[in-house]
Formats: C-alpha cells, structure tokens, sequence
C-alpha cells in the first residue's frame, strides 16, 4: 500500500506560515506598545521630579520667570503624556485587529490540522485493514498446506 499522503499538506504549510507572519506583526505591535507605555511613564516620572524640585524651591522669594518656565514645562509635559496616550489607544486598536487576525489564521491552521488527522486515521484503518488480510490469507495458505 502507498504511503500517506495528505493532498492538501502545501495549504497547510501556507496556513502555518501564514500565522507564524501574524505572530511576528503581533510580537512587533506589542513591543511597540510597551515603547509607549515606557515613555509614558517616564513623562509621568519627569512631571513628578519637576513638581518635587519646584515645591522645594518655593522656600523663600519667588522667581517669576522660574516659576513662568516650570509652567510652561508643566504645560509642555501634559501636551506630551496626552499625545502619549492617544497615540496608545491607536495603538491599542492596533493589537486588537492584530490578535484578531492571528486568532483566525490559527483557526485556518487547524482547520487543516484537523483534516490531516482525520485522513491519518481514515488511513490507519485502511492500512490495518490490508494488514489484516494479508495476514488471514497467510493463514489460510499456511493451514492448506498442512492437510
């Protein structure tokens, strides 16, 4: 008997490339992501030490022009953190459409997995089957030759 051959073994080899290139568009989203989320945080971070150096400045006389500059700072640094996280949100979408694409992609991958496995199993039998024949004919050949 032949040996197995799954007729469709290129579509799922297609298939399977097909969701390892979505992982790597996934993996490469979710470094973006985490990019921005770092620079989030540091802006957040660099707010909070401007705020402590300025609050420790405020001891004694004012400087207008100092204080004028930590405002503009301020200003500046929220502009930054609100653009950080619109760009986020894009991005987040982003992982959403990319996960979702995957999740099909691998359903299309098992798809095939499935149906290779059914054909294996349709073919084990079959083989057994042949196996089991050539086995009885042996006997009875054997057992004629006896009498």
């Amino acid at each position: 008997m032949k040996r197995f051959n799954f007729r469709f073994e290129k579509v799922l080899s297609y298939r399977r490339h097909q969701e390892k290139g979505k992982q790597r568009e996934l993996a490469q989203v979710r470094n973006r992501e985490e990019k921005q989320k770092k620079e989030i945080h540091g802006i957040v971070k660099d707010h909070s030490n401007q705020q402590q150096s300025q609050k420790s400045q405020l001891v004694g006389t004012i400087n207008p022009l100092r204080m004028t500059a930590f405002s503009r700072y301020y200003l500046k640094l929220k502009q930054l953190e609100f653009i950080g996280r619109e760009t986020l949100k894009t991005i987040k979408k982003e992982v959403e459409e990319k996960r979702g694409k995957l999740v099909e992609a691998t359903k299309q991958r098992k798809i095939y997995e499935k149906l290779k496995e059914k054909h294996l199993e349709e073919y084990t039998v079959e083989y057994n089957l042949m196996l089991q024949k050539e086995n009885d004919e042996i006997g009875l050949k054997v057992f004629a030759r006896q009498k």
